[in-house]
């Protein structure tokens, strides 16, 4: 089940991120991207490949404006265009956020 529109705080620890150095680092390199591609917002991925060196992995992806996802996907996908890293949506969070 997909967590929607989760505060920066509960996403930052959902990625891994526990820390407020950590979650400040995190902050500041997301709102790179959103200066950079004006995003509408952020989703979390994790790999669900059993058979890979990649199982339980998290990435972040805008998603909207001039980001590659125009949308949220509704499918598993792979953040480095890998079979072995196929993984799916698990949180989202909206650019205000930041």
């Amino acid at each position: 089940m997909i967590k929607q529109n989760v505060k920066f705080q509960e996403f930052a620890v959902m990625f891994g991120y526990e820390t407020q150095w950590e979650q400040d680092e995190l902050k500041l390199k997301l709102q790179i991207v959103k200066r950079n591609y004006a995003p509408e917002g952020f989703f979390l991925m994790e790999c669900h490949m059993m058979d890979s060196s990649s199982l339980g992995r998290r990435t972040i992806l805008p998603y909207g404006g001039a980001s590659t996802c125009e949308t949220v996907p509704d499918h598993p996908m792979s953040p480095k265009g890998l079979a072995s890293d196929m993984s799916v949506v698990i949180a989202t969070m909206l650019v205000e956020e930041l």
